[in-house]
């Protein structure tokens, strides 16, 4: 039976085959991120991973107390292990980034292993395992969600996405289920975009139709590069010595967000400057 699994665009690289063993399983798995409370110190993000989780009794829906549940890395090797509680439940700590499988071993249950996953670094993932006295067909694996990095430097990126501010937002899902090979294939279908190949070679720079009178683009027209786009990477303007292409700044894989501004309409006031009205790119790259 195949193995399904939903994170909006994991690469296939995550998409773990099926265990040799007749036993199936259920693996609900939710991705979740710990943000630090209001007002608490900002200390460095872990590299390693965290898995917690349940073990569940497939028929009876209850806790499974006293499983050994064990972490496999890509070589089949226990990297970690822990015993569940009286609930069913269990933490793996210290996990390194990468991937692996979870066995379930208990006196009554037939031993059970997890389809491949992954876990990224920092990341916390939330399983919960099925397992039976006899061989069931196993369920799909699939991740119901995906914490928001907690990232001061992301803070502003989402209280604007959150509030609606005016302007076009490309979140880190949107990125993963397009799957571009460069960050300007993100931006070539955006109302009022052009993308111009004036500079030559494979850089594509940026140029924003604009409503105000006298800086209207026509259809394929080139840009004007005495106006370049202003493009900012985490913050910073990125693009002081004039015009530059999105692609040189950052990659797909790099991002976590993208916001597009076509004039001054809308800028927020950290992106407010006199060339802003040439249009606003921000590039927010991942934290880990």
């Amino acid at each position: 039976m195949s193995v399904w699994a939903s994170d909006r665009g994991r690469s296939d690289r995550r998409k773990g085959l099926l265990s040799r063993l007749g036993v199936g399983i259920q693996v609900a798995v939710t991705l979740v991120l710990v943000a630090p409370g209001h007002g608490a110190t900002q200390e460095r993000p872990s590299v390693d991973g965290t898995i917690r989780g349940q073990v569940i009794d497939a028929r009876s829906g209850v806790g499974v107390p006293g499983a050994l549940v064990q972490l496999l890395d890509s070589s089949e090797r226990i990297r970690s292990q822990a015993t569940a509680d009286e609930e069913g439940r269990f933490v793996l700590v210290r996990v390194n980034p990468g991937s692996f499988r979870l066995r379930v071993r208990h006196s009554s249950f037939i031993e059970t292993v997890t389809p491949r996953w992954w876990v990224e670094a920092g990341e916390v993932l939330t399983v919960s395992i099925r397992v039976d006295p006899e061989v069931i067909p196993l369920a799909p694996l699939e991740v119901t969600a995906r914490a928001r990095s907690h990232s001061p430097v992301l803070s502003g990126f989402y209280d604007r996405l959150d509030r609606g501010v005016t302007g076009t937002f490309i979140t880190r899902d949107e990125i993963v289920e397009r799957n571009p090979t460069r960050v300007t294939e993100l931006l070539e279908l955006l109302p009022g975009v052009t993308l111009d190949h004036a500079q030559g070679g494979n850089a594509r720079t940026v140029v924003m139709a604009r409503s105000l009178p006298g800086f209207a683009t026509p259809p394929g027209a080139r840009g004007d590069h005495s106006c370049p786009v202003q493009i900012y990477v985490d913050g910073i303007l990125a693009t002081r010595g004039g015009a530059a292409s999105p692609d040189e700044l950052a990659t797909p894989l790099d991002l976590e967000g993208v916001e597009v501004y076509r004039g001054l309409g809308g800028v927020p006031a950290e992106f407010l400057t006199p060339e802003a009205r040439c249009g606003v790119i921000a590039l927010w790259t991942r934290r880990r």
